[in-house]
């Protein structure tokens, strides 16, 4: 990450915008810069400026626009990349927030996908911009991707940006344009550096080729989702390929190795190490999965924003993790607010896992990978220390995140309360939780079914926002 304080000067077309982020220090100086056309501010966190030529962002199609991402050394201004994107709206609930998630997409000047670094994540042309609204921390998701990383399984690098949008169609670009602090996040995909499987063409249907690679994910539809259900009910999406650009052996062929799967799994002989279900799955990942999710206990994991892959002769492997805004006791939802009990336990969810900790195999697989992780990469002084320091990372920019989007001390979608008025008592909040939390699953991790009865969220006064 970039930490040290940049003074950034950003030259969009004729407009000179000299960004130092933060609030003008007094009135004459703030008639300076207005007749100059400059505003100032100081950041110690890149800026991405959007111009879409006055152009609202639907949620689909994409629309061209121009993007400039910027950042400084202590002693240099750095233009990280500038060019053409096409950028939509994203995600389903979170449409409905007035701080919206978008997507982008690079593109050269024929408007053809581009593979771009941006600020030194490995290069590739699909992007997201997640903007944390219901999330006063403005780091859950950040957290769940990063320490799924440091236990060896892949989830979306990020970086921490502020973000200016000029969808007016203004000639100058200045603080009214400004819509807060985003992670710049890599889309899930196929590639060598994302979700790395083989290709595979409609045209290669031959038992050597079929078999992988293939992406899928259990999520609500959207209306271009292509899609199948397993015999026993489970709804799986097409990711890679999509649903229209597979071949109709393609389609039969990883449709019946779920059935395989879930019959193995549901069958008598399913903790059979031969004829059950590990014969199909990388039992490792499901692990990992299992802890990442209840660790953070994701109120959309294993029922929503649910990825698993599998490559080319390989076996079914869970993941990438995804979505974590509505975690670590941000949420009303199935339990959510609780340390004290299982999230497979009060989310409608596969019935896989159930059936998965039913193996006592399975189970002391489990224990001990939580063990061995609790020494070393989830060590609570390891998550807590990673939270003050991303606290201390954002302490410039969140001050005007919040200036500009006023949801402290107010209720907003999925929050239970209590809802508190400062920055600081949202990271205090957290940081409580997850030590509760790390506690109970060290007691409980033997017995990962006994959960007790879900209770109602808390009730508290507050203003609401939603």
């Amino acid at each position: 990450m970039y930490r040290s304080k940049r003074n950034i000067l950003i030259l969009l077309g004729s407009v000179i915008l000299s960004l130092n982020i933060g609030c003008f220090t007094n009135a004459a100086q703030q008639s300076e810069f207005s007749a100059n056309h400059t505003e100032t501010y100081t950041s110690n966190l890149p800026l991405i400026i959007i111009n879409t030529f006055g152009k609202w962002i639907p949620d689909d199609p994409k629309i061209p626009a121009r993007i400039k991402i910027v950042y400084n050394t202590l002693d240099s201004r750095n233009v990280d990349f500038e060019g053409k994107i096409g950028i939509e709206v994203r995600g389903k609930t979170s449409q409905m927030f007035p701080k919206q998630q978008y997507g982008f997409e690079i593109q050269d000047d024929s408007g053809n996908d581009k593979d771009v670094s941006l600020l030194g994540l490995p290069a590739e042309s699909d992007w997201v911009l997640n903007g944390p609204y219901s999330d006063k921390t403005l780091m859950r998701n950040y957290l769940a991707y990063e320490f799924s990383n440091r236990i060896g399984r892949y989830a979306s690098r990020t970086r921490f940006v502020e973000v200016f949008l000029n969808d007016s169609g203004d000639t100058r670009i200045g603080g009214k344009h400004y819509v807060g602090v985003y992670l710049l996040m890599e889309k899930i995909k196929r590639g060598k550096k994302r979700v790395n499987i083989s290709s595979l063409k409609p045209t290669q249907n031959s038992p050597s080729e079929i078999t992988g690679g293939y992406i899928l994910k259990i999520d609500k539809l959207d209306w271009y989702d292509t899609f199948f259900s397993t015999r026993y009910g489970t709804q799986l999406i097409h990711v890679y390929p999509r649903g229209r650009e597979m071949s109709p052996a393609q389609k039969v062929w990883i449709r019946e190795y779920m059935n395989a799967f879930e019959s193995a799994l549901a069958g008598k002989d399913f903790a059979d190490p031969k004829r059950g279900y590990a014969q199909y799955i990388d039992v490792d990942s499901f692990i990992d999965h299992f802890i990442i999710n209840e660790l953070f206990k994701n109120t959309d994991g294993f029922r929503n924003s649910t990825y698993m892959y599998k490559d080319r002769d390989a076996k079914l492997k869970m993941g990438p993790v995804w979505d974590f805004n509505l975690s670590m006791g941000n949420t009303v939802f199935y339990g959510g607010w609780e340390t004290d009990s299982w999230l497979i336990d009060t989310n409608p969810v596969p019935f896989w896992w159930r059936r998965l900790l039913a193996d006592e195999n399975f189970k002391q697989r489990l224990v001990k990978r939580w063990q061995t992780l609790r020494e070393n990469e989830l060590a609570t002084a390891k998550l807590l220390n990673e939270i003050d320091r991303t606290a201390g990372y954002l302490f410039e920019a969140r001050k005007r995140n919040f200036q500009k989007w006023r949801v402290l001390g107010y209720r907003i979608f999925g929050n239970p309360g209590p809802y508190l008025p400062t920055y600081e008592q949202e990271v205090e909040q957290l940081k409580r939780w997850l030590q509760a939390r790390l506690t109970w699953m060290d007691s409980n991790i033997n017995a990962p079914r006994q959960s007790g009865v879900m209770r109602q969220p808390p009730v508290r006064r507050s203003r609401n926002l939603w």
